[in-house]
């Protein structure tokens, strides 16, 4: 920017011609113009810097930035009544208001976006959003304000709540044992699964579900040493033996079987199969190999049969000729002409039959089951001891007994553990409804002698309002040490009687009536021994007092010339040290209109004629006035002011009297204060 350079130099003598004119004037227009002018940075020919900056066209600016260099501030005005008035200074590392509690940073309708800082932000109140002033920090929830204007520490909440639990605890029974309980704040509540059933915890999830001990209808388990009563087994397929149809057993082993016409394949084995040439085990039970029957029969000598003997189950015989045995039917056997025959009471393999009271040992069951005592019941309501559950009866009764807990489900748990101290565990938005009659205490007025109750927020409300907030309109109360704030708004303290003060309450004069009479100004009252008003009707009126009788006052020093009163006694022996006439000298007197009084000039050494004036004057007549109203400060020690002397004007009666009545409001003020 271009400042301002002077182009020519003028001496006594020289020729101003137009050129140097327009040079010099082009240079100041140079220097301000707008964009490339003088730049008050204070270097050379550009100007001071500018140490203010204001409201434009004026010679004294309201609104300014003064930069103060003795305090190193920037300092910022504005117009407040017509006058120039320091809001706030920037000074080294700080921002800093003129007054305190005086600024505000924003307003209601204008905000502030964002605001960082890195330190302490200190507060007397936080209003977030359009919620109660916050004015402290609780350390101690013990005992709270009745208002919503203080927040509570994280310490603080911890410790009241470890107090609270503390002394909490769950109570549970199960369907045996009895009644049991968990210390909340010490112990964990643990839920183990029974026979046959698998617990797994996963977040706030316990799931109780069946383990591989159990049956169950889909997959492939084996029965081991169970016994089907009475079990229908209808249209059995794969490897089931059934009895209508032809079927090959493999490897099977069949007790106690009985067999219609049976096919028997490849080889026969087993305990009730014997191979004994010698027929040994004479068994009555066993079935004897053709290899041994053979051998046996081999080993009978040949000759003549000459009896045969109807053995057991059978008749006839004979020693001679031809003989007839013949077989006797047994249960299940018809014996025929000619053939011995099962009955319709023995199970074969064909055909259809029922079969009643038996027991299958290591049975393979496929296909399908039916029959009464095969029940598809989801809900197994039969309750049959001697029934057998289908697979989807049994996987939803299990489901919906079980498996019924979800994130979303309602279930209602009888004599159940909940260990909610486990890992990830926890219990939350327990409802008043789900607590078992009785556990919630709704009136703690009388509690129960054991720590089996949880006491509702509204019964500890309603207790702790009762003891500690007992104030009441109509309630008598006594507060030791207590302070009430009758300043705050709201509040007052009325109908002080003079018994509620107490006699060493000192209280300050200024708080008795407009405050404007102090401590030191009310104990000047204490010196009275009648009514003030009487006494001072009985005083003459300093403007152009009316006294009676014989006044007295006090005689001067001799030759004072001040202006205090002379007694006769100052006179006389003014007068007899003045005896001679040619002290009087300069004193013209032209007659008695010009006469007003002698007076000694000690300057000049001699009598001079003068007339009294100022705040008293006196005239040749020797009429005395005051000019003026007497300022009270000049009555006595001059600490009483005109306006404090003039209060007495406005007194109707004994002062003394009015003030003694007073007191007792005034006690009660202080008092009400001291408190």
């Amino acid at each position: 920017m271009a400042g301002y350079t002077r182009q020519t130099t003028f001496t006594t003598g020289n020729t101003i011609e137009v050129a140097d004119f327009n040079n010099e004037y082009n240079q100041l227009l140079a220097a301000f113009v707008n964009t490339t002018g003088h730049k008050h940075d204070g270097t050379a020919a550009e100007g001071p810097v500018i140490s203010v900056l204001g409201d434009s066209g004026v010679v004294t600016p309201l609104n300014k930035i003064v930069v103060d260099t003795a305090s190193n501030h920037l300092e910022f005005y504005v117009d407040v009544s017509s006058a120039a008035v320091q809001q706030l200074r920037i000074q080294d590392g700080a921002i800093v208001p003129i007054l305190d509690n005086d600024i505000d940073v924003g307003t209601n309708l204008l905000e502030f976006k964002d605001a960082y800082f890195d330190g302490t932000v200190n507060l007397d109140t936080l209003v977030i959003g359009s919620s109660t002033g916050v004015t402290s920090v609780d350390t101690d929830i013990t005992a709270v304000s009745a208002s919503d204007d203080t927040l509570a520490s994280a310490k603080a909440i911890k410790t009241y709540v470890d107090a609270q639990v503390t002394a909490s605890d769950l109570d549970f029974s199960g369907d045996s044992g009895g009644a049991q309980a968990v210390d909340l704040d010490s112990q964990s509540l643990t839920l183990t699964g029974g026979t046959g059933i698998d617990t797994t915890g996963s977040a706030q999830t316990m799931t109780f579900a069946i383990d591989s001990t159990v049956a169950t209808l889909t997959g492939s388990q084996t029965l081991t040493n169970k016994i089907l009563t009475s079990p229908a087994i209808n249209t059995p397929t794969g490897d089931v033996a059934t009895i209508t149809g032809s079927q090959t057993l493999t490897n099977k082993i069949l007790t106690s079987p009985t067999l219609t016409s049976p096919v028997i394949n490849t080889a026969i084995s087993g305990t009730a199969f014997k191979d004994e040439d010698t027929m040994s085990s004479d068994s009555a039970t066993a079935v004897a190999s053709q290899q041994s029957i053979k051998a046996y029969v081999d080993a009978v000598p040949i000759g003549d049969i000459t009896s045969v003997v109807a053995g057991t189950g059978l008749t006839g015989g004979g020693t001679s000729g031809d003989v007839t045995l013949n077989v006797i039917g047994g249960t299940g056997i018809d014996a025929n002409a000619d053939d011995i025959a099962i009955d319709s009471s023995v199970v074969t393999l064909t055909g259809t039959q029922a079969l009643s009271a038996k027991t299958l040992t290591s049975p393979v069951l496929n296909g399908t089951l039916s029959g009464t005592a095969f029940l598809d019941e989801d809900t197994l309501s039969s309750d049959s001891a001697i029934a057998v559950a289908s697979q989807q009866s049994v996987k939803a009764y299990v489901d919906s007994q079980v498996s019924s807990v979800t994130p979303s489900s309602t279930t209602t748990f009888t004599n159940k553990t909940i260990d909610a101290n486990g890992t990830g565990n926890s219990i939350t938005n327990l409802e008043v409804a789900d607590l078992a009659s009785g556990v919630l205490d709704t009136d703690l007025t009388a509690v129960a002698a054991t720590d089996t109750t949880i006491a509702s927020a509204k019964a500890i409300k309603t207790y702790v309002d009762a003891q500690e907030h007992a104030v009441t309109p109509s309630s008598v109360t006594t507060f030791t040490n207590k302070t009430i704030d009758v300043d705050a708004t709201g509040n007052s303290i009325t109908n002080l009687a003079n018994a509620n003060i107490k006699a060493s309450a000192a209280i300050d004069a200024s708080k008795i009536a407009d405050g404007s009479v102090s401590s030191a100004e009310f104990q000047r009252l204490d010196g009275l021994t009648s009514d003030i008003q009487t006494q001072l009707d009985l005083k003459a009126a300093l403007a152009s007092p009316d006294l009676t009788g014989n006044p007295t006052a006090p005689t001067q020093s001799a030759s004072d010339n001040s202006t205090k009163l002379a007694t006769t006694a100052y006179v006389d022996g003014q007068v007899a040290t003045e005896n001679e006439l040619s002290e009087l000298n300069d004193v013209t007197i032209a007659g008695i209109a010009d006469a007003n009084y002698l007076m000694y000039d000690n300057s000049a050494s001699v009598w001079k004629n003068k007339a009294i004036s100022g705040a008293i004057t006196s005239d040749n007549l020797g009429v005395t006035t005051l000019s003026a109203l007497i300022d009270a400060t000049k009555i006595a020690d001059g600490t009483v002011t005109n306006a404090e002397f003039q209060y007495i004007n406005t007194l109707s009666s004994n002062a003394q009297t009015q003030i003694d009545t007073k007191a007792t409001a005034g006690f009660a003020v202080a008092m009400a204060i001291a408190l």
